[in-house]
């Protein structure tokens, strides 16, 4: 299945962890070449050989990029698995903030163009200095680990290693020279917001509605009789009449209220009656002319009582569609139709009798007619 317009649209994620490689699927041509509308993005993406499949720069990581003199560290935002670009957070400057809404948002840059910050190591001082240096470190190549499918979480996950960093570590020599530990960036924890007026309260929530009925401690004991639908309806309309249980399973007598009348297993039951009841009914007309063949053969005997089969099943069919349209008052609605017209009628020929017209020149009396 390749990758759908939502997939697309949302390519730029701030998820760590690779739950899928769904970004390695292809794109079809039509959802990158448009049409767009005016203002709309147009999304970008690489040819599948050359996407990333396990990514080591993950939103919350810090990297700097590659040819970049003054050494900013940025923070990762998101990731593009299908353009494979980062989008960095942009800088900000605390001490004259800018109200430019095109400062706001984010730096888009290649996967290959950014390396990763390892950490921040204490070097020994240079030159004339006494005091030692603090230098970020940043990872020139990364390695991993074999990845692995971590069931509790639903996602991959894999150690991921500095190989070799700009610049060398302080201890560094050739010989003994060890791959360095990356962790990776923790996740910031979902405050709960607090109550609002329209959310519901915990005392609402635990309070107890409805105990269930006490069974009895052995199976030799009776079980508790339920009340019946009629018992319940009385002591609805009654209370001083008919009492029920505070526990009886009230749901029982209105299990056809609250279950859902179009589920798919209700559908394919009352489908499954349906074509039992015609396969029924198409046996008992081909047995009934089996029984009084009067001279015919089997297969005409068969033909015949599958006309009347059909006959009845089509009649049934009117039928049960005017059952249909009488219970959605299509009856009432055509007797007041009916009787809308005749009033119409009544008046119009009210209106014709008190018709008085005004003398005029261009009148003239119609003779009567001849005995």
């Amino acid at each position: 299945m390749p990758i759908s317009a939502r997939e697309l649209a949302y390519a730029a994620t701030t998820q760590a962890f690779t739950r899928n490689f769904r970004h390695l699927l292809p794109v079809p041509r039509f959802l990158v070449r448009g049409p767009f509308l005016p203002g709309q993005p147009r999304p970008k993406d690489t040819k599948p050989k050359d996407r990333i499949k396990h990514w080591n720069i993950v939103p919350g990581d810090y990297v700097r990029l590659r040819g970049d003199t003054s050494g900013t560290i940025r923070e990762v935002n998101r990731v593009n698995k299908l353009s494979n670009r980062v989008l960095l957070k942009k800088e900000t400057n605390k001490e004259s903030p800018s109200t430019d809404a095109r400062n706001e948002g984010m730096v888009s840059v290649p996967y290959s163009q950014c390396q990763l910050l390892v950490g921040r190591y204490e070097y020994p001082p240079e030159g004339q200095s006494i005091e030692a240096a603090v230098k970020p470190v940043f990872a020139s190549r990364l390695t991993m680990s074999k990845p692995y499918w971590y069931a509790k979480g639903g996602y991959w996950i894999w150690r991921r290693y500095a190989v070799n960093t700009t610049p060398r570590l302080p201890n560094y020599t050739g010989s003994s020279h060890i791959s360095i530990r990356i962790p990776w960036p923790k996740q910031n924890t979902l405050t709960k917001p607090e109550p609002s007026p329209y959310d519901t309260i915990a005392e609402a929530v635990n309070e107890v509605t409805y105990t269930p009925p006490a069974l009895p401690s052995t199976l030799l004991s009776p079980a508790p009789r339920i009340p019946t639908e009629h018992e319940y309806i009385t002591s609805l309309t009654k209370p001083g009449k008919v009492v029920v249980p505070a526990s009886a399973p009230v749901e029982v007598h209105l299990v056809k209220e609250l279950s859902n009348p179009h589920s798919r297993a209700k559908k394919q039951a009352r489908w499954q009656a349906f074509a039992a009841r015609q396969k029924a009914l198409l046996e008992t007309h081909i047995q009934a002319e089996y029984a009084n063949l009067a001279g015919r053969t089997r297969s005409a005997a068969r033909a015949e009582a599958t006309w009347k089969w059909k006959n009845q099943i089509e009649e049934e069919r009117k039928a049960e569609m005017k059952r249909r349209w009488r219970n959605r008052g299509g009856e009432a609605h055509e007797a007041r139709t009916s009787q809308r017209k005749v009033r119409k009628a009544a008046k119009r020929e009210q209106k014709l009798r008190r018709l008085v017209l005004a003398d005029a020149p261009n009148q003239v009396v119609p003779d009567a007619p001849a005995a």
